[in-house]
């Protein structure tokens, strides 16, 4: 079934409108945001008749099911109609909070923002009816102006597609992994008054270790109402203050406020030592008068390439860590805050200092990697994308403004060590895809030079050396040695691993190495030579590993993958006994019970010297 409405239409769930909440569920972020929680209404819609039959203005509750957001609408639902995707709605009733504006502010300049944190994969949101905007693309956030707000009760209603097709972010219908929709993370309303902090960009700067660092700061302050806005914005970074000025912002402008701070003896972030300095921004109107305030954790360290090795800084790295999918059997993609912690707890537990996704992780687990001292690889899912779009000037753009959204959303997380711009696309590297290539990479080194550009990446013997990575700084290699069959046989024999390994860094010599994957399926007792088995599966994880081992130029390795997850209807992976949908690499059962695998793994990361002394 695509959906819980049938029995619904019999009876309307009682509904009672409530406030949203002050907070949020992660310390980053404007200082007035209200968690639109509670009890929202879900309907699903798979013939696809909601919006002809008016549900973005329904009165009647007739139809309509409690749920609570963040939602996942086909969790659970292991269907090809489930992966392929189809029409969910949602709808909130609220009231405005009380005491949300000081009594300074004008009634005229006061105004709401609705920001949703990600949805999967398109929506289209009504406020009371009156339609508020468009957006296509999960994982990032997105925020809307609230202009057709009343007294007393309002409605939000938001209708989400989940289906893709194959020009879209990752590319569809079905992919790698489950294609749950809804509004997969939280949703916030925003107090504003007059001037909205719409942006926050800090950037520490480290010249070497023992140097004093410069933090650059910029924040985008916008101007919501219809005339002018005197302004001035002061902060702290730490125990240091910040000046960004005043100035008078025209009607529906935006003032890009900048200022500096040096610290003479920073204390640098790095795993181990996550040091976080608390700062913060305080807007204020000509009267001295609090508009609003933002609030981040940041920290001072640096990530650079030298003689084609990854530093963090200076120190070099040889991480250790898990690719992981933000999904559980029960509630899909839809995490709460405890589940996020959970995964970072196994990843630390497991002696790993480095997580990888297919796509930027939520904001809150970003965080929590931030104070647990834990690096990001943070790609887009520009994923095994067929050639013929990448050459076109429109999904090209798209790419692009997909790669530039997540820098500007998550450049302020210490732990994001990298930039990356896709995964496994065309080997050997075509023309389109080496145009993609450069673009993507000269758009990131733009918008954020303090970062490697990084790309994961599909190859075998007997392969070339693709001259198209040149403007990448760090390279990840999939390695599936031994269990899947790339190249006619070439990765057949796991032994021919290493030498496989020493020709790619013949290839790359000045460009920083790491394994973004190397996985075995494990999901029952056998022997060690059945592929499948979990004396198998920590067998080749054992192997790899040591032969990692003797590659000291390697930056890292990283697991695929730290729990099983729901990857597509028919999925074997390489197993002769598989379960389908469910991916069984991980290290980790669907009820959080370690593998024996994951006492291997748990070793040798603990042994490994992950990054050199100071």
């Amino acid at each position: 079934m695509l959906g819980a409405s049938g029995v619904a239409h019999a009876q309307a769930p009682v509904y009672t409108p409530t406030p949203p909440t002050k907070g949020a569920l992660y310390s980053d972020g404007q200082t007035d945001r209200y968690l639109l929680g509670g009890t929202w209404l879900y309907q699903a819609d798979p013939t696809n008749v909601g919006e002809t039959d008016g549900w973005q203005s329904m009165a009647s509750t007739v139809g309509w099911t409690d749920v609570t957001v963040p939602n996942a609408y086909n969790a659970g639902q292991f269907t090809s109609a489930s992966m392929d995707g189809y029409v969910g709605w949602y709808r909130r009733d609220f009231t405005l909070p009380a005491g949300a504006f000081p009594k300074y502010v004008h009634k005229s300049d006061q105004h709401w923002i609705v920001n949703f944190q990600s949805v999967n994969y398109s929506a289209t949101v009504w406020l009371n009816g009156h339609l508020i905007g468009s957006h296509s693309g999960a994982y990032l956030p997105f925020e809307f102006d609230l202009t057709d707000l009343h007294a007393g009760v309002n409605q939000l209603v938001v209708r989400v597609d989940n289906q893709r097709t194959g020009a879209d972010f990752p590319p569809g219908p079905g992919g790698q992994w489950w294609n749950y929709g809804g509004l997969l993370e939280e949703v916030y309303l925003r107090a504003v008054a007059g001037a909205d902090i719409s942006q926050v960009q800090v950037r520490p700067l480290l010249p070497c270790p023992a140097c004093a660092a410069t933090i650059d700061e910029q924040a985008f302050i916008r101007n919501v109402t219809g005339k002018p806005q005197a302004v001035q914005l002061r902060g702290r970074y730490g125990g240091v203050a910040l000046n960004f000025g005043s100035t008078t912002i025209a009607p529906h402008a935006t003032w890009t406020a900048v200022a500096t701070a040096r610290i003479a003896h920073p204390d640098l972030w790095a795993p181990g030592h996550p040091y976080l300095y608390r700062t913060t921004l305080n807007l204020t109107d000509a009267k001295g008068h609090s508009l609003g305030g933002y609030v981040y954790y940041s920290g001072i360290r640096a990530i650079t390439v030298k003689g084609g090795h990854l530093e963090l800084n200076g120190r070099p790295l040889d991480l250790r860590g898990f690719n992981l999918h933000e999904q559980t059997l029960a509630t899909g993609a839809a995490l709460t805050v405890p589940q996020m912690a959970q995964l970072i707890d196994y990843v630390r537990a497991l002696g790993g200092d480095v997580i990888r996704a297919h796509y930027p992780l939520a904001p809150a687990m970003e965080e929590m990697a931030d104070q647990d001292g834990i690096l990001l690889w943070s790609e887009i899912p520009v994923y095994q994308v067929q050639n013929s779009y990448l050459g076109q000037a429109g999904w090209r753009a798209r790419a692009l403004a997909l790669l530039k959204n997540n820098i500007l959303a998550n450049q302020n997380h210490p732990s994001v060590m990298t930039w990356s711009i896709g995964n496994e696309l065309g080997t050997p590297v075509t023309g389109a895809e080496a145009g993609y290539i450069a673009e993507a990479a000269a758009k990131a080194r733009q918008l954020d030079p303090t970062r490697p550009v990084s790309l994961a990446v599909s190859d075998w013997p007997g392969v070339a050396c693709q001259t198209a990575y040149q403007p990448l700084d760090l390279i990840g290699f999939n390695d599936y040695f031994g269990w899947f069959d790339a190249g006619d046989g070439a990765t057949a024999d796991r032994q021919l691993l290493s030498p496989f390994l020493n020709s790619f860094r013949s290839c790359y010599p000045g460009k920083a190495l790491m394994v973004t994957e190397f996985g075995f399926d494990g999901n029952r007792v056998g022997p060690v030579e059945e592929y499948g088995t979990y004396a198998f599966q920590s067998d080749a994880i054992q192997y790899h590993l040591g032969v990692f081992a003797t590659k000291p130029w390697l930056s890292g390795a990283v697991y695929f993958a730290l729990q099983n997850y729901a990857a597509y209807p028919g999925y074997a992976g390489g197993d002769p006994l598989a379960n389908p949908p469910f991916n069984e690499k991980g290290v980790i059962d669907f009820q959080g019970n370690l593998k024996p695998a994951a006492s291997v793994i748990s070793s040798i990361y603990h042994s490994t010297v992950q990054i050199a002394p100071p």
